[in-house]
């Protein structure tokens, strides 16, 4: 049984994979998804081990649309790490391709609760790390 967690992060990561192939219109509409996922409050630290805040974060997103046109993403092995309320850390292994040999990353995220969110979550920390990649 998918939990929503593992609903929210393959949706968010659709919505990259079709923002980044111009699959989705540019537009602050289409782009509305990634804002509502992200509190004001989001780190993303990159597999490089950058550090970004929402709103570079929000900015170079936006910029990049139709950046990609042949990725395509997808999740494998979600796993809940730890929950207590209202947080929850979430393990995941990301997987992209474009072109190439695909490339991977492990993921862990910290959602928040929040009854307005899409899935009633709201993304507040990500840590990404290369693996598999040669």
């Amino acid at each position: 049984m998918e939990s929503r967690y593992e609903k929210e992060i393959i949706e968010l990561h659709q919505f990259f994979e079709d923002w980044f192939t111009g699959r989705l219109p540019k537009t602050r509409e289409a782009f509305d998804r990634m804002e509502k996922a992200t509190g004001d409050e989001f780190v993303i630290v990159m597999p490089q081990g950058k550090k970004v805040g929402r709103g570079p974060l929000l900015t170079g997103l936006f910029e990049a649309h139709g950046a990609q046109k042949d990725l395509r993403i997808w999740i494998e092995k979600v796993r809940i790490h730890a929950e207590d309320n209202p947080l929850v850390v979430v393990e995941y292994e990301e997987w992209q391709k474009s072109g190439g040999e695909p490339v991977s990353r492990y993921s862990t995220a910290i959602f928040r609760k929040k009854a307005n969110g899409p899935n009633e979550l709201e993304w507040v920390h990500v840590h990404e790390t290369w693996f598999n990649n040669a």
